[in-house]
């Protein structure tokens, strides 16, 4: 209750001495917002980086389980790759789009000067044009509508921040980039759910097969120092069992961060009363969270 009285006082302060609603009243809520999206984009990138290293151990220890030759050949099959070259740069030149369209918020909720904002706009066209090339002669056409509608977007904002209309500018570039965003976040969440399955099936096979190889020790009277080492493999595989959720925490962390740009589109439409203002930092403190739990996950895997 004290923390809504004092952004309310805040908004109000804001807002009577100004003598009407401007970027500033964005900064702190699109402060922690790009803030969160940061986080949520670097655990995608862990996670799409890693994909076919997890698909080679898995392929390694499938192998070991049939107690079959591993040959390095094999391992070097590109068939093995759960994501080809191209296949990974279109997903990377994704993130970087959403990371571009967080920063050009971030610039323009807290700078009033055009030369500025006109080049966070750029930076955004310039990860458009890297998602357009990495794309190529991708058969989803909801990629390159997205890739259309941020180029659009873009283009508008730094028109209106050459034009000194610093206010209009994150209003279109926030309302502008609604249904992108949510497509973009959609696909993504998408995408790494089925990463999330493949890692589950991979990690529930490597569970039977550890507590098969101890089972197996114990049947055949192994020495203690052998079954202690079946005993941390085990463990080892219980550990990345129980850490699978946070393993893909960026999917829970797609959905956090789509709600909360769904605020503020919700904020850039409203009148912007000290309410809306109150909701849309509720909105972004929650993302916020979410975020530090994916964060302090990631820490802790590595």
């Amino acid at each position: 209750m004290i923390r809504h009285y004092r952004l309310l006082f805040i908004a109000l302060s804001a807002l009577l001495f100004s003598g009407c609603p401007n970027p500033a009243a964005y900064r702190e809520p699109i402060t922690r917002f790009q803030q969160a999206s940061t986080i949520v984009i670097e655990g995608a990138r862990i996670e799409y980086s890693r994909a076919n290293q997890t698909e080679r151990d898995a392929e390694i220890d499938r192998l070991v389980a049939q107690r079959s030759r591993i040959e390095l050949s094999h391992l070097n099959d590109p068939t093995l790759r759960l994501l080809d070259p191209d296949s990974l740069n279109a997903r990377m030149a994704m993130l970087d789009t959403l990371s571009k369209h967080g920063q050009l918020l971030l610039t323009l909720a807290s700078s009033d000067a055009p030369g500025r904002a006109k080049d966070a706009a750029n930076s955004l066209d310039d990860a458009i044009v890297g998602l357009s090339s990495a794309l190529g002669n991708a058969p989803s056409d909801q990629f390159k509508n997205v890739a259309q509608g941020f180029a659009t977007l873009a283009g508008e904002a730094a028109q209106l921040a050459l034009e000194n209309k610093i206010q209009q500018a994150l209003n279109k570039a926030v309302i502008a980039s609604e249904q992108n965003i949510t497509t973009l976040l959609n696909l993504l969440k998408d995408d790494l759910g089925d990463l999330y399955e493949r890692r589950r099936n991979y990690l529930s096979a490597a569970r039977k097969h550890a507590v098969d190889v101890y089972n197996l020790e114990i049947k055949q009277n192994s020495p203690p120092e052998v079954l202690k080492a079946a005993a941390e493999q085990v463990k080892n595989a219980e550990d990345a069992w129980d850490n699978l959720p946070l393993l893909l925490g960026a999917g829970p962390g797609l959905d956090a961060m789509t709600e909360a740009h769904k605020s503020l589109v919700n904020y850039a439409k409203s009148p912007k009363t000290p309410q809306n203002l109150v909701e849309l930092v509720d909105a972004t403190d929650a993302f916020a969270n979410r975020a530090k739990v994916i964060a302090d996950a990631i820490r802790a895997i590595q």
